[in-house]
């Protein structure tokens, strides 16, 4: 446990109390229990996420959930990345990799994808994070056996990102008709049209970052 949250016979009850608490969000109870200057308000929230959200459609028209910029804003960019960190190595507990990552290239990894999250136009949320560490641990989205890398991690989420934009765009488009008729309709069309070729120019972006980190990485031997 992180030094300086066992601090005395009080305390250690607070600290059953706490865990016991989060018993039903291991990833908020493991945050809670090996990393250390991670604010106890960051880990509530998490222990908060709707875990019922669990496609991109439902995320969308989900209310109350934290975006990962508030989340930032509120706990700072190191919570982010310890929180992405978390996901990734209960995904590698939950899968039994071969070979897991080394802890440094793990680290990159996630900051790296915190950066991705953090400069989407789309709003991501910490429901979106769940639901990716999901599909790497349901093998949706590659097989994760031999050990999770950073070009499978980063294009579960790029492709996530993609997925939820499309299903913004759809709600977009249905709210415009509801409102306008067939001229909602055209405009709602018209958005997501731009909208798309703004995605694809911001994709192909992160590729070429995505692929230079790897190369970096493949260099360091980290991964």
């Amino acid at each position: 446990m992180p030094e300086g949250k066992q601090l005395s016979t009080t305390s250690n009850r607070a600290v059953a109390t706490t865990r016991e608490n989060l018993r039903h969000c291991p990833v908020a109870l493991r945050l809670y229990d090996n990393t250390d200057g991670i604010p106890l308000g960051a880990v509530a929230v998490i222990a908060a996420v709707d875990r019922d959200i669990t496609t991109a459609a439902e995320s969308v028209q989900s209310t109350g959930q934290v975006s990962v910029r508030r989340f930032v804003k509120d706990f700072d960019e190191r919570s982010l990345s310890a929180l992405i960190l978390t996901h990734l190595t209960i995904v590698e507990d939950m899968v039994n990799v071969a070979r897991p990552m080394k802890p440094e290239a793990m680290a990159m990894l996630a900051k790296n994808v915190a950066k991705l999250l953090t400069d989407d136009d789309m709003t991501v949320n910490l429901a979106d994070i769940q639901i990716v560490a999901d599909r790497l641990a349901n093998g949706e989205a590659g097989q994760v056996y031999g050990g999770l890398n950073t070009p499978m991690v980063m294009k579960a989420f790029t492709d996530y990102l993609g997925e939820k934009g499309n299903a913004f765009a759809d709600l977009r488009e249905r709210q415009a008709k509801e409102q306008f008729g067939s001229f909602g309709e055209r405009t709602g069309e018209s958005w997501a049209t731009e909208r798309k070729k703004h995605r694809e120019a911001m994709h192909d972006y992160q590729l070429q970052q995505m692929k230079k980190n790897t190369q970096k990485d493949n260099g360091n031997g980290k991964s």
